[in-house]
């Protein structure tokens, strides 16, 4: 591989209950469920063979727990970070897809329509998530 070139591997977290039951997660620590669990270690296997120099994590369980899988398959430490949690969503946290349209009808439209703007309330707007 050229030595001037940094190659990013991005992955999402393995399944947890809550993404089974489509329910919004945020930065509420959810950790992965046995697929999920299933998932990180087949990721492992199949990154087994890539030229990785570092694995690194938001603290949440459900990211750390998949990229431990990785990182201990290829002897590497995990470096976790609260700066690469997901978005935080604020009063949807807990709730499914269907509960916030039922219960936050005009929220849960700007929330689809990707609003840069729009945060629910307690969560960050898509802009600052962005930053």
């Amino acid at each position: 591989m050229n030595d001037n070139v940094t190659r990013i591997v991005a992955v999402r977290h393995g399944q947890t209950a809550w993404n089974a039951a489509t329910r919004i997660q945020g930065q509420l620590d959810i950790g992965l469920d046995d697929t999920g669990r299933a998932q990180a270690r087949r990721l492992a296997a199949a990154l087994a063979g890539e030229d990785i120099d570092a694995v690194y994590a938001s603290d949440l369980q459900r990211a750390a727990d998949t990229a431990r899988a990785v990182a201990e398959r290829l002897g590497l430490a995990l470096h976790t970070a609260p700066s690469l949690r997901e978005r935080a969503f604020g009063t949807f946290e807990g709730l499914t897809w269907a509960e916030v349209e039922q219960h936050h009808p005009e929220a849960s439209r700007r929330w689809r329509e990707r609003d840069p703007e729009f945060g629910p309330p307690g969560g960050e707007p898509l802009r600052l998530f962005f930053e």
